[in-house]
């Protein structure tokens, strides 16, 4: 049954009009017809709805995978994560250069990396657009995850031109894999604190990560001026250590983030 049927339907019910009023016998017929009519009325949209709601359900929607909406996110957002890591990667070899390739100074810069993907990842949350983001056709977890790979990518891209340009700068090969975890140990820290703030889904957590970015250069900066043992041969295994601990807690919370991307939550405790 189409619209146009059931709207003539509709048309001719609504322009008949009662003649035999005075007579009950009448009305009492035309109740009844008009109760009949009116049980058709409602048959006729029920079955109207049943057919747009097979309809409905029988039409593909067409829907994008996770490797375009990747590339929408980069194209978003690209310019400000690989500007900014651009920028941190700059201002660490400027300063290791200036110290001749000295590699204790090295996890007091790592933080800048992290301080640098800030604007973008708690972007929706400083904006108070968290709820907003929530009623999209992208769940929070998809948007975060396609984040973090466009981080990780840069990162990759940074560390590995910075520890090129330290080895260059010692002409050895022999201090590479201190020069890894000097990179890795502070960096991961940093993102470790990133991502639990981020999973409270608070609009000043984008203040407190900075501030422990921040404090994190302070203090691997103090570090190295007074307990220059701390990256001595004899701590190797420290670093080991705490590169195998933070990199547990940083794989279980990306392993968090793509449970909850297959269910279509969000990621934090508006989820």
């Amino acid at each position: 049954m189409s619209d146009k049927e059931l709207k003539k339907h509709l048309r001719q019910y609504l322009q008949q009009e009662p003649k035999h009023q005075k007579l009950s016998d009448a009305k009492e017929l035309d109740s009844a017809n008009s109760n009949a009519k009116l049980e058709e009325t409602v048959r006729l949209c029920t079955e109207i709805m049943r057919e747009g709601k097979a309809a409905k359900q029988s039409e593909e929607e067409p829907r994008i995978g996770f490797g375009q909406y990747l590339s929408d996110i980069f194209r978003f957002e690209g310019v400000s994560i690989f500007g900014l890591q651009a920028a941190a990667l700059f201002i660490l070899c400027a300063v290791i250069y200036k110290s001749a390739g000295n590699p204790s100074y090295i996890p007091a810069f790592m933080p800048l990396f992290v301080l640098a993907v800030m604007p973008a990842i708690f972007k929706c949350q400083y904006y108070g657009m968290s709820e907003i983001e929530a009623a999209t056709r992208a769940s929070g977890s998809q948007i975060v995850l396609a984040k973090l790979i466009l981080v990780g990518a840069a990162d990759l891209i940074c560390m590995t031109f910075f520890v090129s340009f330290e080895v260059y700068l010692q002409n050895s090969y022999r201090e590479i894999g201190r020069i890894i975890l000097y990179c890795m140990v502070p960096y991961l820290v940093c993102m470790v604190s990133m991502l639990r703030l981020l999973r409270l889904s608070r609009k000043e957590n984008m203040q407190i990560c900075m501030t422990i970015s921040l404090g994190s250069c302070v203090c691997w900066g103090i570090l190295a001026k007074t307990l220059p043992w701390l990256y001595d041969t004899s701590a190797f295994g420290i670093w080991i250590v705490a590169f195998l601990f933070f990199a547990a807690f940083f794989v279980k919370e990306i392993y968090f983030i793509i449970t909850v991307r297959k269910e279509g939550k969000m990621y934090g405790i508006i989820s």
